[in-house]
């Protein structure tokens, strides 16, 4: 079990590294493990819950989430930080992850749907503010046991205005851990400049700017407020590429999402 790694020019803020013994549950001192379930919306059909069968920590640093079929329904599980972070003006905030998604083979995979990302603290605090205009990160994402990630960044104004802009398909190599991070940089002196950016293995593949989204109140609540970060495998997805589960997909691990860390860090 290893710390995550020092990042030059940063500080690191908040980290898990998933240590514990195995078959334990991660730290809920720095993780809701959601119950709920299922979201029509998004054509999931994964009921979240706290047990072990679903989240688990490996004895080894490595976080297990497990989409289960027993019964005659999917289970899995979603983590959401009980802290948030935000980037102060003339900063960089860097978040970011190490993991593996499911070996299984695609044909294996239809509808599973694991995710990396993050939400605006607002949509929790009090703020009576809801999503889209919370604002969401989406650092990892992809579904089906498909080979490749879109970066997407979703905002607007709340209620059905819903706005978003993303990446093409950035592809990776299924069977190996990467780093998936977002980096916001608040250096520029004004905001048309600044800049949200995704990275693959500390190579940049997507980039937004202020002056992309061209309203200065839609970028703070984006790039300038809070947000906390949240690991989850969904079953069933409304996601390019998605779909539903059919017989040929496999429960277990091999269809799960492996984490090594996650970690925030602050320019110094």
């Amino acid at each position: 079990m290893s710390p995550p790694p020092a990042e030059s020019g940063y500080s690191l803020i908040w980290s898990d590294n998933f240590e514990g013994s195995a078959g334990s549950l991660p730290n809920q001192g720095k993780w809701k493990i959601v119950s709920a379930g299922p979201n029509p919306n998004n054509q999931e059909v994964q009921h979240y819950t706290t047990s072990t069968s679903n989240s688990s920590l490996s004895g080894s640093g490595v976080l297990q989430i497990t989409p289960r079929h027993d019964g005659g329904q999917w289970t899995s599980a979603r983590l959401e930080g009980l802290e948030a972070f935000n980037c102060p003006d003339g900063h960089r905030l860097l978040l970011q992850a190490e993991l593996r998604t499911g070996t299984h083979p695609a044909n294996q995979q239809s509808g599973i749907w694991p995710a990396f990302w993050a939400l605006g603290n607002d949509i929790r605090n009090g703020k009576n503010v809801s999503w889209p205009q919370c604002g969401e990160w989406d650092i990892f994402e992809n579904a089906h046991g498909n080979d490749w990630s879109l970066a997407t960044l979703h905002y607007g104004r709340g209620g059905q205005d819903h706005l978003s802009k993303g990446s093409g398909q950035e592809h990776f190599q299924v069977e190996s851990f990467h780093t998936w991070a977002i980096k916001v940089n608040r250096g520029p002196s004004n905001w048309q400049d600044e800049t949200l950016e995704w990275y693959l293995d500390g190579n940049k593949f997507f980039q937004i700017k202020g002056s992309d989204i061209g309203d200065g109140e839609l970028w703070g609540r984006v790039a300038h407020k809070s947000f906390f970060p949240i690991l989850n495998v969904a079953v069933g997805s409304n996601f390019p590429g998605g779909g539903q589960p059919d017989g040929n997909t496999t429960t277990g691990l091999g269809s799960g999402l492996q984490v090594k860390y996650v970690a925030a860090y602050r320019s110094n």
